[in-house]
């Protein structure tokens, strides 16, 4: 997760530099071209320079959505936004394809609220085991394009009573660190599949990594909902 985490971390940093050369802009693109974009680079870092992020080589070439099926089978074509595989034998698993660190990419800015778009439609997807259902922890990217500080931002939802119904928040946000460049992660931990009260056995927890990535000024001076237990509080 570390190697994965510091290497989007490098990635966005030649994000920067591209859009300082005005050749790319965080600002005024859609969620998906950015994420192609970063996949590109990623694609660069591993054929040409992999060490450029320590332990980068000991995965496969990303994969930028994949198709795979859900939890239950009746969906074949969940995708998730970026897929790393480890290398054959790296982990002592019976399923190479299943056995993955999955990275869903959300955008938050006044249009891409937390609450609707990063939990409900990002969030969601690994609670409700469309993605990541076979490992216990995957990433959450949020390109954040206004002034949104995590973790309180994302406590200002998960810390809800609401969103720990919604999200069935097991563990509240706590800090893992930073990435080489100096980007905070968090995590939370949230139960999954079928609930207590089904005739299904309920799946193990999963934990979700939160790294929020900016461009070098805010696109919006718009600020998102902050909760005082983030350890932040709104101007």
């Amino acid at each position: 997760m570390i190697v994965v985490q510091n290497a989007l971390a490098h990635a966005w940093r030649q994000l920067l530099e591209e859009v300082a050369e005005r050749q790319f802009s965080i600002c005024d693109e859609e969620e998906d071209t950015i994420t192609e974009r970063l996949y590109m680079i990623l694609d660069d870092i591993y054929s040409n320079d992999p060490e450029a992020v320590q332990g980068f080589s000991i995965f496969q070439t990303p994969v930028r959505e994949g198709n795979l099926r859900n939890r239950a089978g009746n969906k074949r074509d969940c995708q998730p936004d970026l897929t790393f595989r480890p290398l054959r034998g790296q982990l002592d698993t019976r399923s190479s394809t299943m056995a993955a660190i999955f990275v869903e990419c959300k955008p938050i800015d006044s249009t891409h609220p937390i609450g609707s778009t990063y939990c409900k439609a990002g969030i969601s997807r690994f609670i409700r085991e469309d993605y990541a259902w076979a490992v216990d922890r995957a990433i959450m990217l949020g390109y954040v394009r206004n002034i949104c500080p995590l973790p309180g931002g994302l406590t200002y939802v998960l810390g809800s009573d609401a969103g720990q119904r919604e999200y069935r928040v097991k563990k509240q946000l706590a800090s893992l660190g930073q990435t080489n460049h100096g980007d905070e992660v968090y995590c939370s931990v949230h139960h999954r599949g079928p609930t207590l009260a089904s005739s299904h056995a309920p799946s193990l927890p999963i934990t979700l990594h939160h790294l929020w990535l900016k461009p070098e000024k805010p696109c919006e001076t718009t600020r998102c909902k902050v909760s005082a237990r983030g350890h932040d509080r709104a101007d």
